[in-house]
């Protein structure tokens, strides 16, 4: 299953087995340091966790960030907690081993890492100090220190391609104990004796720390004894936190909702993976993937975001992360394609859906808290955005997609600049500035006028995916003219023909809705927020058609609850991924990622009205 855990600084990617993978810092998604790290029994001959007969099962404890593994086999139970608390920077592994056999048993437990350290490794030393019984690795930039609460009955530092690896040592099940290596492939490896009496068990820390580097060891090995001798109450402080922060999410649920432990389970979750998404400088990362790289600032999945953890009482992040894109923003009002969480461009393609996404997410924001000081400190950034937008909507200025494949004029791209504009004339009233941008509802009328006449395709009886040039093909993302940005009516005849026909044009083995049937990318496969976004249309047509006496409105909410189950199927111990094998149903691309997570939050939030410009 694979999962994460993290603080606003250190975020850590647990594997299938129970291994790190790698892990981030000091930002949310910035600086990548591949782990590569590995447990391994050793009794009479080797056996790594990833080997065959272990029984393995993964999920995270209920109300908590902690991510646990268990792998058993006919001998011992062994279970790792991994918690990265919010108080300090360090990973936790707390293991847990449980003799199952009605006799003693003696084996030697290793473990293993193979750290690179930084986006660009480069030569570093691995140490292990005899006073503090820890290892050290550095180069000039970071230092990590892996150390434990149990001693440490022997170790290895080496390097992975050479005579002297760690790796090699723990399949022979002898630590030769070299004291120091250097080079650009470094491994180490540390050993404990493990006895245990039948049917008991036995308990210890692993810590890992990473630290900024100045050449003072101490400085590390400092901050492992404070960590080793307070473990309990940096546990028990972050547990706290998590309860306190989020709080009871029920009030916020959709009451035919709320009674459903299952999706309330999942709710939780949703909005915990979120918050380890917002990075201590602002920025939202779409996921924290590799393969895929996701690890960067969106506007676009960063407003979703911001707009589900506002939605659920927490105000202080998205008002962070509005902070972060107003640092960024292009003279112009523009935003580019995404950002490193430290600031600085990554891709620079023109996406104008983006700048519209980040003024509606502000705006959602400003409705719900209604603090107008929030609209005064940020008018410059609505401002510049919304003249942005003014031109770009008057002009229907061609750009990408926001699948970032295509070029052109796009609805899903129009209708974010509907809404973006719409959202910040409407906020210009919070600090008397109406007058001033009185051109921008002259805008707005017109695009409500202009892009359903020019999308709409007679023959077809719907609209099209883009104009300029012409593209015909079903996507979901042309429900965005409707929902969320409501440029054209809900109940509009021409939009629910073009809802129904995105939902005919999907056909997989295992249900769900694609982004259009042409894709390729992973196969082609049915995505979570695709699968929502038409369950969100047609909850929200019904609505409509119900208060207008239509009777179709029972249809199209069966459909809606049909789609949303389908969701709530593919949850993975309460993460979303991007999208579910067609034929498999098994998570593809990246998990968890943001935006799947978010537009599940709002799917089940009491009332969408709030988000609706």
């Amino acid at each position: 299953m694979s999962g994460i855990v993290g603080n606003n600084s250190l975020s850590v990617k647990i594997g299938d087995y129970g291994e790190i993978n790698y892990l981030f810092y000091p930002h949310v998604g910035y600086e990548t340091h591949i782990f590569d790290s590995a447990l391994a029994i050793y009794d009479k001959k080797i056996k790594w966790h990833w080997d065959d007969d272990w029984n393995i099962c993964q999920s995270y404890i209920p109300e908590t960030n902690i991510f646990k593994t268990v792998l058993e086999d006919d001998k011992i139970i062994l279970t790792i907690k991994d918690l990265v608390p919010v108080s300090h920077n360090v990973l936790i592994r707390r293991l847990h081993i449980k003799n199952k056999l009605d006799k003693k048993i003696f084996f030697k437990l290793f473990f293993y890492e193979s750290l690179r350290i930084g986006e660009n490794p480069t030569e570093n030393t691995v140490k292990f100090l005899d006073d503090e019984e820890c290892i050290v690795k550095f180069d000039k930039k970071y230092i990590f220190c892996i150390g434990s609460d149990k001693k440490i009955d022997s170790f290895q530092c080496g390097n992975r391609y050479s005579k002297n690896s760690a790796y090699i040592d723990v399949e022979n099940g002898i630590l030769k104990e070299n004291k120091e290596s250097s080079g650009l492939m470094t491994d180490s490896a540390i050993c404990w004796n493990i006895e245990i009496d039948k049917k008991r068990s036995l308990a210890f820390n692993i810590y890992i720390i990473p630290q900024k580097f100045d050449v003072d060891l101490s400085i590390i090995t400092e901050q492992l004894n404070i960590i080793k001798n307070n473990s309990d109450h940096i546990k028990n402080l972050s547990l706290n936190y998590w309860r306190n922060y989020i709080g009871d999410i029920r009030k916020y649920i959709n009451p035919e909702l709320v009674s459903d432990c299952n999706i309330y389970s999942i709710a939780k979750r949703a909005l915990m993976i979120l918050l380890m998404l917002c990075d201590k400088d602002g920025g939202i990362i779409a996921s924290p993937s590799l393969y895929p790289d996701y690890r960067y600032v969106w506007g676009r999945d960063g407003s979703y975001i911001a707009i589900a953890l506002d939605l659920y009482g927490i105000r202080g992040l998205p008002n962070r992360f509005f902070e972060f894109m107003s640092k960024v923003q292009n003279e112009d009002g523009s935003w580019l394609q995404n950002y490193y969480v430290n600031g600085n461009p990554r891709l620079t393609a023109l996406q104008i859906d983006q700048v519209g996404s980040v003024l509606w997410a502000m705006d959602v924001h400003y409705r719900l808290s209604g603090d107008r000081r929030f609209v005064k400190r940020y008018w410059k950034t609505i401002e510049k955005a919304g003249n942005y937008l003014n031109y770009a909507g008057l002009n229907f200025t061609q750009c990408y997609d926001l699948w970032e494949e295509k070029f052109g004029v796009f609805a899903y791209t129009m209708g974010a600049i509907y809404a973006g504009l719409k959202c910040a004339y409407s906020m210009s009233k919070a600090v008397d500035k109406r007058e001033e941008v009185k051109h921008w509802e002259k805008t707005i009328e017109f695009l409500k006028k202009e892009v359903p006449k020019r999308f709409y395709l007679k023959e077809e009886g719907r609209f099209a995916k883009s104009i300029n040039p012409l593209n015909k093909e079903v996507d979901i993302s042309i429900l965005g003219l409707s929902y969320p940005f409501n440029l054209i009516e809900i109940d509009d005849e021409r939009m629910i023909k073009t809802a129904e026909d995105i939902e005919k044009s999907f056909n997989y083995k295992v249900g769900g809705i694609g982004r259009y049937p042409s894709d390729i990318y992973f196969g082609g496969n049915p995505w979570i927020i695709s699968t929502l976004w038409l369950s969100l249309y047609y909850k929200r047509l019904s609505g409509i058609l119900k208060e207008k006496n239509d009777e179709r409105y029972s249809y199209f909410l069966q459909k809606s609850k049909k789609l949303f189950d389908w969701v709530v199927k593919y949850s993975f111990g309460g993460m979303f991924p991007e999208q579910i094998h067609k034929d498999l149903g098994i998570p593809m691309s990246a998990m968890p990622l943001g935006w799947s997570n978010a537009m599940f939050l709002i799917s089940i939030y009491e009332n969408d009205n709030i988000i609706i410009p």
